[in-house]
Order: C-alpha cells, then structure tokens, then sequence
C-alpha cells in the first residue's frame, strides 16, 4: 500500500474541496431556501400542526438533510468525473498507483469533507 500517493490524492482532494467551499455553500442554501419558500407558502399555510409538530419543525430537517446529501454526493463525484471530462484522470492512472490506492484517497476526502458537515 503506497500511502504517500493516497496521502498525495487525499490532500489535492481536500484543496479541490477548500477551493469550492462557497459553492458547496452558498448553494445548497439557497436551493433549501427556494424549497421552504415555495412549499411554505403552498402547503404551509393549509398545514395544521400534528400531534403537537409544526409544518415548518417536520420540513426543516428534511430540507437540510436533502441539501447536504446532495452537496456531498455532487461534491465527492464531481472530483472524479470532472478529471474525466478534462482528460487529466490519465495521468494519476498512468502513475504507479492501483486502484484500491486511488479510490481508498477518494472516498476517505469526501468522508471527510461531509462528516464535517453533518458534524459540525
């Protein structure tokens, strides 16, 4: 196992991520806005509470647990397509890398990057 690629990987990753922080930001914000809006104004107000629970406590969690799972899932896909696109995923194929190597890199920044999320 070569960890000082899997570092390497790991760490451009991790900048990749840093460099896009406000889009990993701003809009997973404004979209979850956009949906409160238009739902709580369309179904909010004809909503009664139930057994105690608020329309705006039930479709709350719900709205920000959608907008991190999407972020994280476009964000963590993003960094492997988008070499694809461009053609520069050839030169960490062609390095002297396996693919455990590579994908263990991978996966480990984006586990990082969306724990944080959802931990902070």
């Amino acid at each position: 196992m070569n960890l000082h690629a899997i570092r390497a990987i790991y760490r451009f990753e991790m900048a990749r991520t840093f460099r896009t922080l406000l889009q990993s930001i701003v809009a997973p914000v404004l979209s979850t806005s956009l949906y409160f809006v238009v739902f709580g104004s369309a179904i909010g107000s004809r909503m009664t509470s139930i057994d105690g629970v608020s329309y705006g406590a039930f479709i709350v969690p719900g709205l920000m647990m959608m907008a991190i799972l999407t972020s994280s899932i476009s964000n963590a896909s993003f960094g492997i397509y988008f070499p694809k696109f461009t053609g520069t995923i050839y030169e960490l194929l062609s390095a002297p890398v396996s693919y455990v190597e590579i994908v263990v890199s991978y996966v480990g920044a984006a586990a990082t990057i969306r724990c944080g999320w959802c931990c902070s």
